[in-house]
């Protein structure tokens, strides 16, 4: 059985950003098992979340399973709160939410 989400029982957070890490995973397991091959992928639990710390100042929090520091951005020191943060989970997330990652396209 494969799952991902909130219909899964496994230890990870249950956030959209989570699901778009899992999801190439499960893809990748499932085909496999259908070729009868042992399963190549597996889940590091990659999570985010972003912290309000001040008006129109945030935070943003990347992390796996052994809670190690995951970032995405390489080029943005998140370990500090930041301006630009507020304006991604008040414009940016919503817009990719709605728009790209519910119609499969992030």
């Amino acid at each position: 059985m494969f799952a991902l989400g909130d219909v899964g029982s496994a230890p990870y957070s249950h956030t959209v950003a989570a699901n778009r890490k899992q999801a190439p995973v499960v893809v990748a397991n499932l085909l496999a098992a259908m070729n009868g091959e042992p399963l190549p992928a597996s889940y590091d639990g990659y999570a985010w979340w972003i912290f309000t710390t001040a008006r129109n100042r945030m935070l943003l929090a990347e992390f796996d399973y052994s809670l190690k520091p995951h970032p995405t951005f390489p080029f943005i020191n998140t370990q500090r709160e930041r301006y630009d943060m507020w304006l991604l989970k008040r414009y940016g997330l919503p817009y990719m939410y709605w728009n790209l990652m519910l119609r499969g396209r992030a």
